[in-house]
């Protein structure tokens, strides 16, 4: 199977696309830095801007929907450059600054950046009803000082909504549109409806639009659940077709690979969307799509049994430690870490993981991140026996909470406390309280099943489904941990843990 060692990279200590500052007027063939104009798609959105802008913004559009909203911001500053007049680039800005599915929200200074584009915007000239329409959208996520991330996400999608009502012919309308509906989507099992809404109406798109990135990348968020998975295997695997060389578009096919449990695919995808970061970024400030990217392939690697291969891209990870501070990147590094020795059911390992935490990454402004560190070595604590750390890890994850709940970061709260409840399970199953236990694991598994998976991540870390087949089949239930490990099969096909498991508690 491919590691990231296998494809030889050499990383460019001259490339700034994903990083660079938009100070200075680019043509658009510099600003690519490696990757080619005509392989990003195609968008045919007209504009009030001049000829000498249209390029830019373009391309600064194509790279949005693409969700590569460093490298779009650079080409949306160039075509401001190139015309001081044109709105749409000044909106393509904003746009950049906050990225609707992305968990976490935008950093104080992409906030600041976004606004200062709007306060720009409130002194131009839209030039069409269309484009004011856009404009008033991106300002109704900015507008107002004491609103969560979640309230402006609600605002600019229903303007976007709006936007694909007055123009119906509008094919970039009606992405933004599908994009915002994957946005207020709930989470889990009642996610199913618009999901299935949103995929639908990009696939209609992809008919209309063969070349349009919408039509691929937002039908791969939208069937990215158990239920609606393959739908998008095909789409999946003809995504590099219109984008071969852009790192987003590379790794996203590996969301339904995960999905079905493609575990080669997921882990060559990954490889090649790792690798093209690392081409296309500065070798001092590696681009967070670059962790994003091996936090899955690690994932696939241990679910296909290549450990050895797994503990090559973490070594990776740790060698190129200067990681863009972003959320994706907290994530995707706490928990790379977490899964090698959790996978394994090396619990002493995943209690000894260090608490310190990368040093390139501002750690308090990511809790739910930080948890994933607690939560690894309190499980691992737990299942070892090592009963106080586990206490420790318990009183660390209750400090956290409080954090997130101060700052209403729902989802990840139930996530918390489902891992809060794990390890509270098998705290006391240790000392003997089989039934609280049970009921405690039990419990953990319905929180986290309903709270569903955010794409951030190829799964959860360890999942809880899984752990409560695990504790059954400690006890002697083996017909209730069947039942449990199917479960999990059933939301992560082909899952190691879980395969391993069911063949365990059946008899197989």
């Amino acid at each position: 199977m491919p590691t990231i060692s296998n494809l030889k990279i050499s990383v460019s200590t001259a490339a700034l696309i994903l990083l660079a500052p938009a100070s200075t007027a680019h043509s658009p063939d510099t600003l690519l830095n490696g990757l080619n104009a005509g392989e990003l798609g195609h968008v045919n959105f007209a504009t009030s801007c001049s000829a000498e802008a249209q390029p830019n913004f373009e391309t600064g559009l194509l790279l949005l929907h693409h969700m590569m909203y460093r490298q779009s911001a650079i080409h949306f500053a160039a075509a401001a450059e190139a015309d001081a007049d044109c709105a749409m680039a000044q909106w393509g800005i904003a746009m950049t600054k906050f990225h609707p599915l992305w968990p976490g929200g935008p950093s104080p200074e992409e906030t600041e950046a976004g606004r200062a584009a709007v306060a720009h915007l409130a002194e131009m000239d839209p030039g069409t009803p269309r484009e004011a329409a856009y404009i008033e959208a991106v300002q109704a996520f900015y507008a107002g000082e004491d609103k969560t991330f979640r309230e402006r996400l609600a605002a600019w999608a229903a303007k976007q909504r709006e936007i694909d009502a007055a123009f119906p012919e509008d094919l970039d309308a009606v992405a933004f549109d599908a994009l915002a509906q994957l946005t207020m989507a709930p989470r889990g099992p009642d996610a199913v409806p618009e999901l299935k809404d949103a995929g639908a109406r990009m696939d209609a798109l992809r008919v209309q639009a063969p070349q349009h990135p919408a039509g691929y990348h937002y039908a791969i968020h939208a069937y990215d659940h158990p239920a609606l998975a393959d739908r998008a295997l095909e789409t999946a695997r003809g995504y590099d077709k219109i984008a071969p060389e852009v790192p987003h578009a590379l790794h996203m096919p590996s969301h339904i690979f995960t999905r079905l449990g493609l575990w080669e695919e997921s882990a060559a995808w990954n490889a090649r969307s790792a690798a093209a970061v690392l081409a296309q970024s500065e070798r001092d400030v590696i681009a967070d799509h670059y962790p994003h990217a091996i936090d899955y392939a690690v994932y696939a690697h241990l679910q296909a049994d290549d450990i050895a291969a797994a503990e090559s891209l973490l070594a990776e990870v740790h060698a190129n430690p200067d990681l863009e501070n972003t959320f994706g990147s907290a994530y995707a590094d706490a928990a790379t870490a977490a899964r090698v020795p959790l996978e394994q059911d090396d619990w002493a390992g995943a209690a000894a993981l260090p608490a310190d935490l990368n040093p390139a990454i501002s750690w308090d402004r990511f809790p739910q991140a930080v948890a994933i560190r607690w939560y690894a070595k309190g499980i691992g604590a737990a299942r070892s026996g090592d009963l106080p750390d586990a206490e420790d890890a318990l009183d660390h994850l209750a400090e956290l909470g409080q954090v997130m709940k101060d700052r209403d970061l729902g989802y990840w709260l139930a996530l918390l406390d489902a891992q809060t409840k794990s390890i509270e399970a098998w705290v006391a199953l240790s000392r003997g309280a089989t039934e609280a236990a049970v009921d405690l694991m039990r419990a953990a598994a319905e929180v986290e099943d309903k709270a569903g998976k955010a794409p951030v991540t190829p799964g959860h870390v360890l999942p809880a489904r899984e752990l409560l087949g695990d504790m059954l089949l400690a006890v002697g239930d083996k017909a209730g941990a069947t039942k449990a490990y199917q479960a999990s099969l059933a939301t992560s096909p082909n899952r190691r843990r879980s395969v391993k498991g069911l063949a365990l508690s059946s008899g197989g």
